[in-house]
């Protein structure tokens, strides 16, 4: 059963803004350790950041009528196949169908919560 359907877009230049501007006070606030380890600094950094950042929006958009999340609850992960998907920090009897895209100045996700 279709509990939900989220979507969210990301500036790219917004989410590098707060970055510079907070440091890795922002960063902690809103990621999970375990989501920053593939994710190292280079050409597509703040891409990826943003792009996950939509993931988790999209996924609390896409559960709130059932759930009350917090970002740091979602953590945004990758298959090996690089397919993202959507893991919680807590026990929840949900799955979340998850998209994720960006290109130069955009990021943006759908996430599609379901009854397990």
């Amino acid at each position: 059963m279709i509990l939900g359907v989220g979507i969210d877009m990301v500036k790219i230049e917004k989410m590098e803004t707060a970055i510079n501007k907070w440091g890795s006070h922002f960063i902690d606030r809103i990621f999970n350790s375990e989501e920053l380890e593939k994710i190292t600094p280079g050409k597509i950094y703040y891409q990826r950041l943003a792009a996950r950042f939509a993931a988790k929006e999209a996924v609390i958009k896409a559960t709130s009528k059932n759930f009350s999340l917090a970002l740091k609850d979602i953590l945004i992960l990758n298959k090996e196949n690089g397919a993202p998907y959507c893991k919680f920090v807590k026990k929840l009897d949900v799955d979340v169908l998850l998209s994720i895209t960006h290109i130069k100045d955009y990021a943006a996700a759908c996430a599609v919560a379901q009854k397990i």
